[in-house]
This record gives C-alpha cells, sequence and structure tokens, in this order.
C-alpha cells in the first residue's frame, strides 16, 4: 500500500516538473 502510494506521487511529482518545465519554456 505504501509502495504503491510512493510511486504514484513519484509518478505525480515527474508530471508536475515535466508540466513546469514546459510552462518555463513557453515562456522563455
Amino acid at each position: 500500500m505504501f509502495k504503491f502510494l510512493g510511486g504514484a506521487v513519484g509518478i505525480i511529482f515527474v508530471i508536475g516538473l515535466l508540466v513546469v518545465i514546459g510552462i518555463l519554456s513557453l515562456i522563455f
């Protein structure tokens, strides 16, 4: 259960990071 939650959090973190990088690349 905890391992699944950790994996989900990791995936969400990676997707969020990619979105932030995409937004920054559009701005700059």
